[in-house]
């Protein structure tokens, strides 16, 4: 009796690309100056991110997940929160993507650290796709050094929840904080390996 094997080869060869598509969208864009040497940054500060969303706390959220992942690295030394906070006080400093070279450099002396990261939220929306719902972050990061206030390293990532499996096996898809951890990982991933 002979059996049809062609059809089972041929699912094999597709399991890749199946696979692929069922990971879900996570794309990015990066820069990493070519000059620099970050051996130099050893100590850095997280500026809290800000949200330019209508998610309200998307940008105090993910500021949180970012600290967290790189603490996680064991990269850099990371200056403490409450720190960050009691600097940007004293300079009377509100928004952190709008520093001046001048503050950067301040915040740096004050913070003793070589690096600050500055980002924002620029999308977190879930939107409804079919009988699915779709999340979607995207997340724009840098890393400013402080003696010049030059950046050094950007990223801009984005992650969401559509995935091959979900869509075609109603399998649970990932939750919003999931999505905001993925995209915040996927970030960090760019500059730490």
């Amino acid at each position: 009796m002979r059996r049809n094997t062609g059809v089972k080869w041929s699912l094999l060869a597709w399991m890749p690309v199946l696979l692929l598509v069922g990971c879900g969208g996570v794309g990015s864009t990066v820069f990493i100056h070519p000059d620099y040497d970050f051996g130099y940054v050893e100590r850095v500060a997280v500026i809290p991110f800000e949200n330019l969303t209508s998610d309200r706390g998307a940008g105090a959220q993910i500021s949180r997940y970012f600290l967290s992942e790189l603490l996680a690295t064991k990269a850099f030394e990371v200056v403490e929160p409450g720190e960050v906070h009691r600097v940007m006080q004293e300079m009377k400093l509100v928004r952190g993507m709008e520093l001046t070279k001048e503050q950067i450099v301040q915040m740096g002396e004050e913070l003793k650290a070589q690096g600050l990261f500055l980002g924002s939220v620029a999308a977190s929306a879930s939107s409804r796709n079919g009988g699915t719902t779709v999340t979607t972050v995207t997340l724009v990061t840098r890393l400013v050094e402080t003696q010049a206030g030059t950046t050094i390293w950007s990223a801009t990532t984005s992650a969401d929840n559509r995935g091959f499996w979900s869509s075609l096996f109603g399998t649970p898809q990932a939750s919003p904080a999931e999505v905001a951890q993925k995209c915040v990982k996927k970030s960090v991933s760019t500059l730490v390996k």
